[in-house]
């Protein structure tokens, strides 16, 4: 998966988002670190994915992060979809009203999209992903 991964972050168009001022890292390298089959690395990718991402508010580049999340997720070990899982449950505080932007919409959307895949996380045998996969589901 890492080389298909590889290529798709390539043709996202990542300077067009932005991401926290506060991230040293750039967003594609964090989604390759998370992928990593090895637990620490992953691991502090996923602190460093919540510093670009979700550092004072949602960054703009959640948006196109958000499909590399999902299949990261699927193939993850259980601390790391719980990582994963936090990020998605901030994802699912952007503003889903009148005043929200259109990447706010779209990305609630897609949060929307994976409701089947975040159920099934929500019978999970980890309890920690269980109960944040449903309570991402009562608030998508």
């Amino acid at each position: 998966m890492a080389d298909a991964m590889w290529m798709k972050l390539r043709k996202v168009p990542w300077a067009k988002f932005k991401m926290a001022p506060a991230s040293k890292k750039q967003v594609p390298r964090i989604l390759e670190a998370l992928a990593s089959r090895k637990g620490p690395r992953a691991m502090k990718a996923g602190h460093d994915m919540w510093v670009a991402l979700c550092s004072g508010q949602v960054w703009p580049a959640a948006e196109p992060a958000f499909p590399f999340l999902v299949d990261i997720l699927g193939i993850a070990q259980p601390e790391v979809q719980g990582e994963v899982l936090d990020l998605f449950l901030k994802f699912a505080t952007v503003p889903n009203d009148e005043t929200a932007e259109d990447w706010h919409k779209r990305l609630r959307m897609q949060l929307h999209n994976e409701h089947r895949f975040i159920n099934k996380l929500s019978h999970s045998q980890d309890a920690i992903v269980a109960d944040k996969a449903e309570r991402l589901l009562e608030m998508i």
